[in-house]
């Protein structure tokens, strides 16, 4: 993580009100000391999701550990996704599973109407004289199998697409449970584990040498925004830019939010100075729009960006180049004004500790 400057929020009285409020409400509801639900009720309390609320306060005072998880896992909380997982793992076995064994019983009975199938024509080979009464009798027991036989086809053919759907509706929220844990809530942008996958494909599926960017950035004055006004007032503001952000990149470059208030941007087939323009050009984008705050209707607030700025063919991995970018970050942010700094053997020298090339 990157350092804060004090002046940006360097205490935090509201989330420490918020988690002083969840650990008396679930003491006061008897209810588990498990980090998924610190989770569930500060995600409740906070005041972030109103129907989580409602759905927390229609529980009741005392909530059984299956309640909370099944609302955990109905609002896709991040803590709660495993859980999810394992029930969708297990709903998909016990579908296949039970399709397995449809088909193997629909075997049997095609191989059993083959067989009379077969002892019919045999019949006719080996008698070719038959009398008119046997194979009247021989004919109406094919026609009743072979109605037999149909009835249980469609029989068979329904099963298989009740199946079927119920494959596609688990398919679909193992979707849903993918985006959960890859995806920002607030901003629908990825999240610090889906970056974190992409830069460290970055050195598998691509040559270095081509030139790819990371940008670490950190909103500054949304931090206090958030502090003084409300996390609601914070969270439209982060809507706000990440519909900006998703606007300022090309298709095949990424944008990701990391934390409270920084974000990483990811650009392929970029130097250090198409880095440094596009950050200039995404700070300028931020700082031009206006946030309307409580009770201040005309003087709206206004935000801009610091960037740490690293290229991919001056690191030795992933995890080098997010440490170099790190530390350009912290080197424009203690600049004292917005800027966009590419990383350097300068600004490495520069920091408290030396710094060391990590492999990826």
């Amino acid at each position: 993580m990157t350092g804060k400057p004090k002046g940006d929020g360097g205490t935090y009285p509201q989330q420490n009100a918020i988690l002083l409020k969840v650990t008396q409400a679930m003491a006061k509801r008897s209810v588990a000391a498990l980090p998924r639900n610190y989770e569930l009720f500060h995600a409740a309390l906070s005041g972030r999701n109103s129907t989580l609320t409602r759905d927390m306060a229609a529980l009741g005072t005392y909530p059984d550990q299956a309640m909370l998880d099944q609302l955990g896992i109905k609002h896709h909380l991040p803590g709660f996704v495993t859980l999810a997982a394992d029930t969708v793992r297990v709903d998909t076995a016990r579908s296949i599973s039970a399709l397995s064994q449809s088909l193997d019983k629909d075997i049997g009975k095609k191989q059993g109407f083959a067989e009379i199938l077969r002892a019919f024509i045999a019949r006719l080979e080996a008698d070719p004289v038959v009398g008119m009464s046997d194979f009247a009798d021989e004919a109406r027991c094919l026609r009743d199998a072979a109605a037999i036989f149909e009835r249980q086809e469609r029989a068979s053919i329904e099963r298989m697409d009740e199946t079927l759907a119920e494959l596609g509706r688990l398919h679909d929220d193992a979707e849903t449970l993918r985006r959960a844990l890859t995806r920002d809530p607030v901003t629908g942008l990825a999240n610090r584990l889906a970056f974190s996958a992409r830069l460290f494909t970055l050195y598998e599926e691509r040559n270095p040498a081509t030139g790819s960017a990371l940008a670490l950035v950190t909103v500054e004055g949304l931090r206090a925004m958030g502090e003084r006004h409300g996390q609601a007032v914070a969270d439209r503001a982060l809507k706000k830019l990440a519909s900006l952000f998703r606007k300022s990149v090309k298709k095949n470059d990424f944008v990701a939010r990391l934390s409270a208030d920084e974000f990483a941007f990811l650009f392929h087939d970029a130097s250090a100075d198409n880095a440094v323009a596009i950050a200039g050009r995404i700070r300028a984008a931020v700082e031009a729009l206006r946030f309307a705050l409580p009770e201040r209707a005309f003087t709206p607030q206004s935000l801009s960006l610091a960037a740490g700025i690293a290229v991919s063919g001056a690191a030795t991995g992933s995890t080098d180049l997010l440490a170099q970018a790190e530390l350009a970050l912290q080197a424009a942010r203690a600049a004292g004004r917005p800027d966009a700094l590419v990383f350097s053997a300068a600004i490495g020298s520069r920091t408290g500790k030396i710094y060391t090339p990590h492999a990826a």
